[in-house]
């Protein structure tokens, strides 16, 4: 059975955004921390709209389309679909930040919806790049 050439890059780029998403908590926790409880909505709707548009780009985007033959082709796919993943992270980390500090009775139950919406995104970066 032949592998996929692409999935280690995959691997590696996810696995990039994975701790520059991580490594940013402090700063963004940091950041939303000085918020008052009066900011939080309109926060959340703005942070909820960008996460909604990077979302639908990310899901626009397929490999199958893209110069995956051509090293400016791959560059400039794993380019996208990377900030696109690292926008997706910061978001949904943004918004259970939020979460926990005006209703952290509802922590728990958005982490792991934010966890379950992240990793269709990932599941779905790899499904798409199995195709090429």
């Amino acid at each position: 059975m032949a592998t996929n050439p692409h999935l280690k890059l995959n691997v590696l780029k996810n696995g990039i955004v994975l701790i520059i998403s991580v490594a940013m908590y402090p700063f963004i926790l940091g950041s939303l921390a000085q918020i008052t409880v009066e900011q939080t909505n309109d926060i959340l709707l703005m942070i909820s709209m960008l996460l909604v548009t990077v979302c639908f780009a990310n899901f626009a985007f397929t490999y199958g389309q893209s110069k995956m033959h051509s090293i400016k082709g791959k560059l400039l796919a794993h380019s996208a679909t990377g900030i696109f993943l690292l926008l997706t992270a910061l978001f949904l980390e943004s918004i259970i930040i939020i979460v926990n500090l005006v209703y952290p009775s509802f922590y728990f139950l958005m982490l792991v919806f934010s966890i379950l919406l992240y990793g269709g995104v990932v599941l779905y970066d790899f499904w798409d790049i199995t195709k090429v």
